[in-house]
């Protein structure tokens, strides 16, 4: 019960999660579902969060052993670990989970340098895409992310101040979505850097632009 959105901007990937977890249709403590891997990626998951940090783990795992046979490995290198472990998990849990999963991988095309990419992961396959819309709460989003950050136009600092807006209108009109929301910035050239974590956003503020936007008089 999630949502991720994950985008391309001027200058990198922005790449974010809610927190809120569900247990038996209520609402659990919070979780984090948004991860930067000890091998210089972020990682988030749609799905049961059981499942994503026994990715995050065999991920880790394997990226480790491969490092121990090339010192030269790239992002790509990671996206096919992350394939096959997400395969293998897709395969153990079928039928077994409520939610099917899947996962938004952001990173450095040389891991430590370079161009900032974006990949989505399911047991099926994966593509490279300019933007990501995942879990219960993706319908919600969509519309927003199109208009907002698909083109791709806003730098990652204005993204930032975006997403929380978009999260939590989401979160209005879907309860599986909410508990804040956290966000893991990949600059070009620069790496995973942050995570950060903002709770609900007061919505008075854009409620007032829009009305003065579309020339409204309250």
């Amino acid at each position: 019960m999630t949502l991720i959105i994950g985008a391309r901007c001027q200058d990198g990937i922005i790449l974010a999660a809610d927190r809120r977890r569900m247990v038996r249709h209520e609402i659990g403590p919070d979780t984090n579902k948004l991860f930067k891997l000890d091998c210089g990626v972020a990682l988030a998951g749609a799905g049961d969060d059981a499942v994503l940090n026994e990715a995050r783990v065999f991920i880790e795992r394997e990226v480790e052993k491969s490092r121990d046979q090339t010192s030269r490995m790239k992002l790509f290198d990671i996206v096919e670990i992350t394939i096959s472990v997400v395969n293998e998990l897709v395969n153990c849990y079928r039928d077994k989970v409520e939610e099917p999963f899947g996962y938004a991988l952001a990173g450095l095309e040389n891991i430590n340098s370079g161009v900032a990419k974006l990949y989505t992961i399911f047991g099926a396959g994966f593509s490279e895409v300019p933007w990501s819309c995942l879990g219960s709460g993706s319908s919600y989003a969509r519309p927003f992310l199109e208009l907002l950050l698909a083109p791709g136009d806003l730098t990652i600092k204005e993204s930032t101040r975006a997403i929380p807006t978009l999260f939590t209108l989401v979160s209005n009109v879907q309860a599986t979505v909410g508990g804040g929301v956290d966000i893991c910035i990949v600059k070009d050239g620069k790496g995973a850097d942050e995570i950060q974590h903002f709770g609900d956003v007061d919505l008075e503020p854009l409620r007032a632009d829009v009305i003065n936007a579309l020339a409204i008089q309250p």
